[in-house]
């Protein structure tokens, strides 16, 4: 008996601006090359809507993966990693590996242009999902923790403190790159560990 085929089916949500086509470009050849089925999910953060709203429409979209018997992943680029944690955080049995790509989930104490106040300023509900994670976190087990992955710039992101970035327990790695649009540029486009572990290899 033939066995039914599960697709790799990875969520990725979109940075403050809700730009989809960059991501869209860098992973355009992800199913040729490593069958990978990408959508993209569209979020506009710089609204009133608060984070619950933006919350369960991306989780009935995730859901619907999932009921389908699909391998499912959840990719949050800058902003949207807050909301691919939580995700992760509410379907943890179902949802194969979460992965936070230069995103706050937590707030720090940086000053400057880093400070988590001036960042989240244009959306509360990107502030509440960060703040939402912070809540969570430490109901996460360390197997839970394990099929999370977050990277990083490793030459330093102007926008996002490091220690924003990690999860305790987690595979927590860094690109060779500095600047946070170029990291999360190279994270989706060059970087064979985020291949690797979204496909359980």
């Amino acid at each position: 008996m033939t066995q039914e085929h599960r697709d790799n089916k990875v969520f990725i949500g979109p940075g403050m601006d809700g730009i989809r086509w960059g991501i869209r470009f860098v992973t355009r050849n992800w199913q040729e090359k490593y069958d990978l089925n990408v959508k993209v999910l569209e979020t506009t953060w710089k609204d009133n809507e608060p984070f619950d709203v933006k919350f369960d429409y991306a989780l009935k979209e995730i859901d619907g993966a999932i009921e389908s018997g699909d391998d499912v992943y959840v990719v949050g680029c800058s902003a949207w990693g807050q909301m691919a944690m939580n995700i992760f955080a509410e379907r943890r049995d179902e949802i194969k590996g979460a992965v936070n790509v230069g995103g706050f989930l937590r707030p720090g104490n940086r000053t400057g242009i880093r400070n988590f106040d001036r960042r989240s300023r244009q959306s509360i509900a990107f502030k509440q999902g960060v703040y939402r994670f912070v809540d969570i976190e430490p109901t996460l087990t360390e197997g839970d923790r394990k099929k999370i992955l977050t990277i990083r710039p490793r030459f330093g992101d102007e926008l996002v403190p490091p220690e924003t970035v990690l999860v305790r327990g987690a595979i927590n790695k860094t690109v060779p790159m500095g600047e946070h649009i170029a990291g999360i540029a190279t994270a989706l486009s060059l970087y064979d560990p985020l291949i690797i572990f979204l496909k359980d290899e």
